[in-house]
């Protein structure tokens, strides 16, 4: 039903997919690449939301509630998305109860890590926030030799954005990190040697 439905398109690295303020109701399934949500500030400063992979639904807040996009979508490598219109995706949702459940899942996700995120933000100094983001990344990464491989490994400044601080302050306990021996850039590659070794961090009275 959705493939008959949707039309696809390629997108280059750094092309916008939807515009912050774009009043489109359309729904958009990511089939290629790497895709971010994010906002920039009135100073510039980057605030990355999430990253889309691919599988992954974006632009579904515009097709439920046709109010103005609340994020900008860019891709951050070559990509392919399939874009559905914003009756097709309610007529789907309204006829599909598995569809309409996945649908929720998703939202429900979405909630709860942007509830996790203000919770850190609010709590945590920047050392265990970075950690976090690197713990959180690390449960989709794989294991290589019996540690964690992140590929591509994250710039600092996508870790800032994340995180909602500034690139210098990443890079400061990246490196402190780094000489601990928890974590290792190799290549294009982000080595996590002892994850333990991080939650623990995490854990530890201030």
């Amino acid at each position: 039903a959705l493939t008959k439905r949707w039309h696809e398109r390629s997108y280059r690295h750094n092309e916008l997919i939807i515009s912050h303020g774009d009043t489109g109701r359309d729904v958009f399934f990511l089939l290629e690449g790497r895709a971010r949500v994010t906002l920039v500030s009135a100073d510039g400063r980057e605030i990355a939301y999430r990253d889309v992979e691919p599988g992954d639904i974006f632009g579904e807040l515009g097709g439920i509630d046709g109010i103005a996009r609340s994020a900008s979508v860019v891709a951050l490598e070559a990509t392919r998305a399939a874009r559905l219109s914003g009756t097709a995706f309610r007529d789907i949702v309204m006829t599909h109860p598995t569809f309409a459940w996945m649908l929720l899942e998703h939202l429900s996700a979405q909630l709860r890590r942007m509830t996790e995120r203000v919770f850190e933000y609010s709590t945590l100094v920047v050392r265990k926030r970075l950690i976090v983001e690197l713990l959180h990344r690390a449960e989709k990464a794989a294991l290589v030799d019996g540690e964690v491989s992140i590929s591509p490994a994250p710039t600092h400044s996508e870790l800032a954005a994340t995180m909602s601080t500034h690139r210098e302050a990443v890079s400061r306990e990246m490196s402190d990190l780094a000489k601990r021996g928890l974590i290792e850039k190799r290549g294009s590659r982000l080595l996590l040697h002892d994850v333990s070794a991080l939650r623990a961090l995490v854990d530890k009275k201030e």
